[in-house]
């Protein structure tokens, strides 16, 4: 049977992304950035020219199946996710190469060459030669031409992905207008993270299923809020009893807002955990997979606060559209220590000027430009808990 050509392989990859794009909530879908959604299957989808070093051919002594003297002729070619899948797949250029199996140009023992055996002789080792230069220009220029047509394909399949979710939104709220009747959007209860947490035995925990792959669902901002919601019910617990926690370390304050995590996302919070460019001090990881990122900070003036942005910033990837640094301050004027968040805010690196925003007293949200990601912004949001007390605990024994 003739082998797969470079064609077949992008027919397939093309069916990866309209699946990808089709698993996309459709609210999710919308809040990404066209341009960037496409980039994103372009690259990881695309094939890249295979480069081998046809001048550092080698010969290599060996014999036939069936035992007879042969000479092995290898090129060496550099590695490369294309190449991988060309091994594997065994991609032929055009259909000129009709009854030759290519899958005798790989060897599992030598991963990046090109080889074939040949007989001993002068004219079957030129051939194998001129074979597998040959063989390298077929595919480069089968890449080359899909190369060109598949970044249309799929902008394609991502437009029309985007245009049927605001058409379907627009007949909804026609009907909507139409009949005077308020729509209560879908939701999907799977992947519904709790927003109260006053009954807590009718809190079903939230697993998280088995990795996809190289694929992450992003944290929508329904399901970050309330998390959010979660993590200032601890907070408030704290100021509430300052004389009991005034005096502990961030990893100890840390493990505490952990455990009530954990009693609603069974297991799947976890400190110290490795995010790029380091370890992360609150990793939750949600029902589809989304990541909620947060860093804890005792609180000593400016310097603190710049420093958990920068850990933040450099734990976040183009997919986290947020993070949260967590600041608990121990001085005795907590006013004051709020004041002096919101004036040195946006003064930080890679802060986005105009974009400082209070969601709260002590909640602050600003965008900044990701260290990984020039092009993209990510909201960074700070909240301030006050753990101070001037005296010991009023109870008398």
């Amino acid at each position: 049977m003739f082998p797969p050509t470079v064609a077949d392989y992008y027919r397939v990859a093309l069916d990866g992304v309209r699946k990808e794009v089709s698993n996309t909530p459709d609210d999710r879908a919308l809040s990404l950035n066209p341009d960037e959604w496409c980039d994103y299957f372009i690259d990881k989808y695309e094939m890249e020219p295979i480069t081998a070093d046809i001048g550092a051919i080698a010969m290599e002594e060996t014999t036939f199946n069936n035992g007879h003297p042969a000479i092995l002729v290898t090129v060496p070619v550099e590695p490369s996710d294309t190449f991988d899948v060309i091994a594997k797949e065994g991609l032929a250029g055009h259909g000129g190469w009709l009854g030759f199996d290519y899958r005798t140009f790989f060897s599992d023992r030598r991963r990046y060459t090109i080889g074939q055996v040949e007989l001993p002789e002068p004219n079957h080792i030129n051939a194998a030669k001129r074979r597998i230069a040959e063989y390298v220009q077929s595919l480069n220029n089968a890449i080359e031409q899909e190369n060109k047509t598949f970044p249309d394909q799929v902008r394609d399949v991502v437009k029309a992905r985007v245009d049927s979710i605001r058409a379907k939104d627009k007949r909804l709220e026609d009907l909507s207008t139409s009949v005077g009747i308020p729509l209560v959007r879908r939701a999907e209860v799977s992947t519904v993270v709790p927003t109260a947490v006053k009954v807590k035995k009718t809190i079903q925990p939230v697993v998280p299923p088995q990795s996809r792959g190289k694929q992450r669902p992003v944290l929508e901002r329904d399901k970050f809020n309330s998390i959010m919601e979660l993590i200032d019910n601890q907070c408030r617990a704290f100021e509430r009893t300052p004389t009991v926690y005034q005096a502990m370390s961030e990893e100890a304050l840390r493990d505490i807002i952990l455990g009530a995590l954990n009693a609603v996302f069974a297991g799947a919070a976890t400190g110290e955990a490795f995010s790029v460019l380091g370890k992360t001090d609150i990793h939750l990881q949600i029902s589809r997979g989304e990541l909620f990122i947060a860093e804890a900070k005792v609180w000593s003036g400016p310097a603190s606060l710049a420093e958990v942005v920068a850990q933040l910033l450099d734990r976040l990837t183009w997919r986290d559209g947020f993070g949260v640094a967590i600041l608990f301050s121990q001085n005795a004027d907590f006013g004051e220590v709020l004041k002096t968040v919101e004036k040195h805010l946006p003064g930080l690196t890679r802060a986005v000027p105009g974009t400082m925003t209070k969601a709260g007293v002590n909640h602050y949200v600003m965008r900044f430009v990701l260290p990984s990601d020039a092009s993209t912004h990510v909201e960074i949001h700070v909240v301030a808990y006050n753990l101070f007390t001037p005296r010991p605990s009023g109870r008398i024994s």
